[in-house]
């Protein structure tokens, strides 16, 4: 456990959530990188307490690079603002996520309850 009594987790395992997460809030509707950091921001989870806009943006670069998401500009007023969405691909990994998240904690509720041998 971490010193504030919160628990730890890996970096990499860290960055791989927050694509997820990024993927499932695309999926629901476009953002731009400081739409996004609030929105992840607000939701408080201990794993995400002092991300930075690097590891938003790394996180971004990378699920474009993918091809999870694409950007295009919008202009707002004389500002440039550069908008994600999801692709037909990463709408696939929301998809398989979820289901891959809900097996997950059906598996863990059944080693709880003592049901999962080994």
């Amino acid at each position: 456990m971490a010193k504030d009594s919160e628990p730890t987790i890996s970096k990499g395992l860290r960055n791989e959530m927050l694509k997820i997460i990024l993927l499932n809030h695309l999926s629901r509707h476009a953002g731009y990188p400081y739409e996004l950091l609030k929105a992840i921001e607000s939701k408080k989870v201990f794993m995400f307490k002092g991300l930075t806009k690097n590891d938003l943006y790394n996180a971004i670069n990378s699920l474009e690079k993918q091809g999870f998401i694409k950007g295009r500009v919008v202009m707002k007023g004389a500002q440039a603002q550069k908008h994600y969405v999801h692709t037909a691909k990463g709408k696939k990994i929301v998809i398989a996520s979820r289901r891959a998240m809900i097996k997950s904690f059906t598996e863990v509720n059944k080693l709880m309850k003592g049901e999962l041998n080994g």
